[in-house]
């Protein structure tokens, strides 16, 4: 049943994205230079609804998820965001996009997964040496914001969902050159 859920909630976010162009390096890069904000918007609004329905979910159904916190290594976040930020840009391509491209036929997405699979290859075969010192750094455990503020896990969970359902709302889609 879970590999069912799975699959169904696969396919309905590959329609999603394929449906805002997020799977368009034009698309992606206009977003990057902010003159077009739909990938962003729709990314804010996926956000929003998986977090709210997930702590509803889990206020009324208790255990019925499993949430794996990670723990917060502010180097190794900051080192690997930038290296995903380089090979988005590069590539035009995020590990979901690149998938849902070569659903459309696109022949530079192979080349997106590809990398992808490499890199994530490379930073396993590296990880104990190069990777593991550098994640060391600035380890401050797991940390979550409702923890932080003493509060139960559905309070940030509405808040930050809303807001940031209010900035999609209030943003415009496509900016306005001056």
């Amino acid at each position: 049943m879970t590999n069912l859920f799975a699959l169904l909630t696969g396919v309905a976010m590959g329609f999603l994205i394929q449906r805002v162009r997020a799977s368009s390096p034009a698309v992606i890069l206009q977003n990057l230079r902010l003159e077009n904000l739909s990938i962003i918007k729709f990314m804010a609004t996926t956000i929003a609804v998986g977090m709210i329905t997930v702590y509803t979910l889990n206020l009324f159904i208790p255990n019925l998820l499993h949430f794996d916190i990670k723990p917060t290594y502010l180097v190794g976040v900051l080192l690997g965001g930038l290296i995903f930020g380089v090979g988005f840009g590069l590539g035009g391509y995020c590990p979901g996009t690149c998938v849902v491209g070569i659903g459309e036929g696109r022949r530079d997405a192979w080349f997106a997964l590809f990398g992808g699979i490499v890199g994530a290859l490379v930073f396993t075969l590296v990880y104990t040496v190069a990777i593991a010192p550098i994640v060391a750094l600035l380890d401050f455990g797991k940390l979550t914001v409702q923890d932080a503020l003493g509060v139960p896990a559905i309070v940030p969970a509405l808040v930050i969902g809303i807001l940031f359902l209010v900035v999609v709302k209030v943003l415009p889609t496509q900016i306005k050159k001056a």
